[in-house]
């Protein structure tokens, strides 16, 4: 069994009223807020600049993301 991470966006809204809308990294299963100077494209870059663009599914041992090797 592995970890299932939603795919697309998540909308909530606030106890004032407002939408805030979540986006799902499909390569760390973070949820990133779409918002002005920080979206989900942004949140990507800070994975290849830091090279951490592969996480391993601990119930597998699956290794995910863009540098992974298919097994």
């Amino acid at each position: 069994m592995g970890i299932a991470f939603p795919s697309g966006s998540i909308s909530v809204t606030t106890t004032t009223g407002d939408t805030v809308i979540l986006r799902i990294c499909d390569l760390c299963g973070a949820t990133v807020i779409d918002a002005e100077d920080t979206d989900l494209a942004f949140h990507k870059r800070w994975h290849r600049m830091t090279g951490s663009g592969n996480w391993v599914d601990p119930a597998t041992g699956t290794i995910h993301g863009p540098g992974s090797l298919p097994r």
